[in-house]
């Protein structure tokens, strides 16, 4: 089941780029930009808009998804409209730049787009494996992990690019300072799939599981690794790659195994 829903995503990349290398070079770096800017926008605000769909005590769970793709369909017909109008004539190119050009820019902006659609469909309220396939660990298509890829572009926009500056906000991991950044611990695709209500598995509890597992030899004691050393137990337990719980002094969370 798994290399299916890897083959319709890798079709469903191919169908855009078609469609979007179509416009040709003008109109896929265009859309490319149109669907970037549509994507950041609506990640940024699906979420009050959703909390205030829920204050209406509709209290049916498509609340994420509906704001999420809502806002990015929005937004991104309203930037073509008006890319549309301020660019109507296609651009001439050498030939050479033009073919690489419309390649390279419809690919980039399917990329995104079929992205921001894993997104959104981590935020339903499904099976907490997605069609039996995808989960936090799962990296779809075929290990490219897109949806990973643009929550890490989000938070780097938050944090660096488009910065809100709170003074006293500290990053847990003290790489954007005092930006008040997007997902701080990394916890988004675990909070989501936690949050998905059928199944069982439950993501935080077994990794509040691993992190108070058995002790490891203490440092200088026969057998003991060094830490960091290849085979070296983790922090609170468990082995290298498997999930963390990190306390309060470091920020707190659960930490994705690299």
């Amino acid at each position: 089941m798994e290399i299916v829903v890897n083959l319709v995503i890798v079709a469903l990349i191919a169908g855009l780029t078609w469609a979007l290398t179509s416009e040709g070079l003008w109109g896929a770096v265009l859309m490319f930009f149109n669907v970037l800017f549509g994507g950041i926008i609506a990640f940024n605000f699906y979420e009050p808009l959703a909390k205030l769909l829920d204050g209406t005590g509709i209290g049916w769970g498509f609340s994420d998804t509906l704001c999420l793709l809502a806002l990015f369909i929005i937004v991104t017909f309203l930037l073509r409209l008006i890319t549309e109008s301020m660019a109507p004539a296609m651009v001439r190119f050498p030939s050479i730049v033009y073919q690489l050009g419309r390649l390279v820019f419809g690919f980039a902006g399917a990329v995104v787009t079929v992205a921001i659609l894993l997104v959104a469909l981590e935020t339903a309220p499904v099976h907490k494996k997605i069609l039996g396939v995808i989960d936090y660990k799962t990296q779809p298509p075929f290990g490219m992990g897109l949806d990973r890829k643009w929550l890490a572009f989000f938070q780097y926009t938050t944090g660096l690019v488009f910065a809100e500056h709170v003074p006293g906000s500290r990053d847990p991991f003290r790489e954007y300072g005092d930006s008040k950044v997007f997902d701080p611990k990394a916890e988004w695709l675990l909070n989501h799939q936690e949050a998905r209500p059928y199944g069982t598995e439950s993501i935080l509890e077994d990794a509040a599981g691993a992190g108070g597992g058995a002790a490891a030899p203490a440092a200088g004691a026969p057998g003991a690794a060094a830490p960091g050393a290849p085979g070296a137990a983790a922090p609170g337990g468990g082995k290298p790659g498997d999930i963390q719980v990190i306390g309060p002094a470091v920020g707190g969370g659960v930490v994705l195994p690299q």
